[in-house]
């Protein structure tokens, strides 16, 4: 069997089977934070996100079990989404997003030309960002994805829907995301790779919405409703990985590296928020 048909199977949701990742747990809390999420993660384990206290929304770098804060100038909210194996970083300072390099320290801001809220989401190790912008057509507002290589912008809309929220990029290209006010009987979730345009379909994970793509372009993560509450998932070569932090009443996953390590946040029985890291049984 190819290589490409295994692809082709996965993203249909055959060969499926599920089971319960087992691994190992860690919290991820800001110090002083009243909320705190994961959102990416490196080869090397360095770990962004965002975090919220009394002065407002930031973003954080957790290496070495030292958290650093991002914050972009002039906002009083802005918040880091994804980072590559380059030690850059992209993320949002609302109504826009940036890349931001940590060897630097300087911020580029990405803006859409035309709209009036871009967010830059996803990254790959070439640099290349993935996000979606806002319109304004007819009275409406239009949801739209992008992909900036370089300074160059090109547009992303699944065909079946009437709005795409591309999330994240693998190194291949490989673009995942949501497709909103889809077509009646389409799947949440999309896939692009090389211009053509998939159905994600998680099998076993009612409302399943993908988040994240490892580098490889092999595993996708997101969360869907269980009959216990929100849960995280892994889903690769054709095996869906069920993630619940123990004790946990909602558990989101948004990131994940080629380790199969995975980033995200859960909610605790008193409603608090709090980042995670997942660190499967085996390493690979």
């Amino acid at each position: 069997m190819s290589m490409k048909f295994l692809e082709f199977l996965l993203t249909l949701g055959f060969l499926a089977g599920t089971a319960f990742g087992q691994g190992t747990y860690t919290q991820i809390d800001v110090p002083e934070a009243v909320v705190t999420e994961a959102t990416g993660i490196n080869r090397a384990g360095q770990i962004v996100g965002a975090y919220v206290d009394s002065a407002g929304g930031h973003g954080f770098l957790l290496q070495n079990g030292a958290f650093t804060t991002i914050d972009y100038p002039g906002v009083q909210y802005s918040y880091a989404e994804r980072i590559n194996d380059n030690g850059q970083i992209v993320g949002l300072a609302e109504p826009n997003g940036y890349l931001y390099d940590i060897s630097t320290q300087a911020f580029t801001a990405i803006t859409y030309p035309g709209a009036f809220a871009t967010f830059s989401l996803g990254l790959n190790n070439a640099g290349t960002v993935t996000g979606y912008y806002q319109v304004l057509k007819n009275g409406q507002i239009g949801t739209l994805g992008f992909e900036l290589t370089g300074s160059a912008f090109s547009s992303i809309a699944a065909p079946w829907s009437n709005g795409t929220s591309p999330q994240a990029i693998s190194d291949n290209g490989t673009v995942v995301g949501s497709a909103y006010f889809r077509a009646q009987g389409a799947e949440p979730n999309f896939l692009l790779n090389q211009k053509h345009y998939r159905e994600i379909s998680v099998p076993n994970t009612p409302g399943a919405l993908v988040n994240g793509i490892n580098p490889r372009g092999t595993a996708v993560v997101g969360y869907y409703d269980s009959l216990t509450g929100v849960a995280g998932f892994v889903y690769e070569a054709g095996v869906v990985q069920t993630l619940s932090f123990p004790g946990a009443v909602s558990t989101l996953a948004f990131g994940i590296n080629d380790a199969g390590q995975v980033v995200g946040y859960f909610l605790d029985s008193s409603l608090q928020t709090h980042g995670f890291l997942w660190t499967p049984p085996a390493a690979r």
